[in-house]
């Protein structure tokens, strides 16, 4: 990691730490708005971490964005960082105006708006942090080709929602609406792109919250005492621990494995074969280790885990959402068994084991 982003993630997990403790997240899902931590996201220019320079931003890496969004996943951070940081990329790669302000991406992995004669329609049912957003991001289609639009959120329809962990999701309703501003195609961006870039922004938040689960367990069964002796002493719970510990190892492994082959491609956008392979097992990973870590963290916590107070519940309802957005495991399983299997055919369709493992391992 290059020293500079270095810098801004101790600089991040500095402001983290001082701004977004367990009452803050709790008061957020109660209506207290984090004005305080989201004007200091604001003045440290994280939410401009992958912009270029020259267009105003940080210039950080690929690397530094994941890294960073998986620091603010581990910290349940009460504001939309990741996609105001995608919505960000987009305006950036598109050649529009970046803003220091918020933003929010109407986009949840469904079909894009379509651009017909300079008018988009369709809905985005689950746009994530729109009610605390300047303006919209929205990828819409033409032809095939994909653009970059924005909207002021009093010119369009807006439903507001929440998810299971209280976060702003908001069904976005475009009819025959004007964009604020729209890009040209842009080069090397496809739709299935964009999927595969926004199903590992979610896999990462779901290892930077299994890390932290892991942690909250370990602290509360060294704590916590019964019938005489630390709930840690007792083997069952150890295994519980031990199985937490390794899911949440196997899918760092898998993201980090995921954002360096999205970091050797030119075009974070483009989707190709390889970088599928890497972004379809990362979220199949944690999305199955959601599950499992979340079941083992709640029963080695007791009742004290569903408490409002206690922090693990503010990690298990966040992780129970990532994990469906974008495409559950099942979905990305589906395609990555079809993707195989393609390439079997492709080769000769030759099913011996040792070949389908080339594909997947390459």
């Amino acid at each position: 990691m290059e020293q500079t982003d270095q810098l801004i993630l101790d600089t991040a997990h500095r402001l983290f730490s001082e701004l977004s403790g367990a009452e803050v997240v709790n008061g957020a899902e109660l209506g207290e708005k984090p004005e305080q931590l989201r004007q200091a996201i604001l003045e440290c220019g994280l939410t401009l971490a992958w912009v270029p320079e020259e267009a105003g931003g940080v210039g950080g890496s690929l690397a530094l964005g994941f890294n960073l969004i998986r620091m603010a996943s581990s910290f349940a951070l009460p504001v939309a960082l990741a996609d105001t940081l995608v919505a960000n990329l987009l305006l950036a790669r598109s050649g529009l105006e970046v803003s220091d302000r918020w933003a929010a991406l109407a986009y949840d992995g469904g079909d894009l708006p379509v651009l017909v004669q300079g008018e988009v329609n369709g809905v985005v049912e689950n746009a994530s942090g729109a009610v605390e957003s300047g303006f919209l991001v929205v990828p819409v289609i033409e032809k095939g080709e994909v653009r970059i639009a924005t909207f002021v959120p009093s010119t369009i329809d807006m439903e507001h929602r929440e998810s299971l962990a209280g976060e702003a999701r908001t069904r976005v309703i475009l009819r025959s609406a004007i964009p604020g501003q729209l890009s040209e195609p842009v080069n090397d961006m496809t739709e299935d792109g964009l999927r595969q870039f926004c199903a590992l922004v979610r896999a990462s938040q779901v290892a930077g919250a299994l890390e932290k689960m892991g942690e909250v367990t370990v602290a509360y069964v060294k704590e916590r005492s019964q019938f005489g002796r630390p709930l840690g002493k007792f083997q069952a719970i150890q295994h519980k621990v031990a199985d937490i510990a390794g899911e949440s190892a196997l899918t760092t492994a898998a993201v980090e494995q995921a954002v360096r082959s999205l970091s050797s491609h030119s075009e974070a956008f483009h989707g190709d074969s390889v970088v599928f392979m890497a972004v379809a097992t990362a979220k199949v990973v944690a999305s199955e280790a959601a599950g499992k870590v979340c079941r083992d963290a709640h029963q080695a916590h007791g009742a004290m885990g569903f408490s409002f107070e206690y922090p693990l519940q503010q990690y298990s309802r966040r992780v129970w959402c990532w994990r469906e957005e974008f495409g559950s495991e099942f979905y990305w399983s589906e395609r990555l068994g079809m993707a195989v299997a393609n390439e079997l055919v492709a080769q000769g369709g030759d099913p011996a084991p040792g070949n389908a493992w080339d594909i997947v391992s390459r």
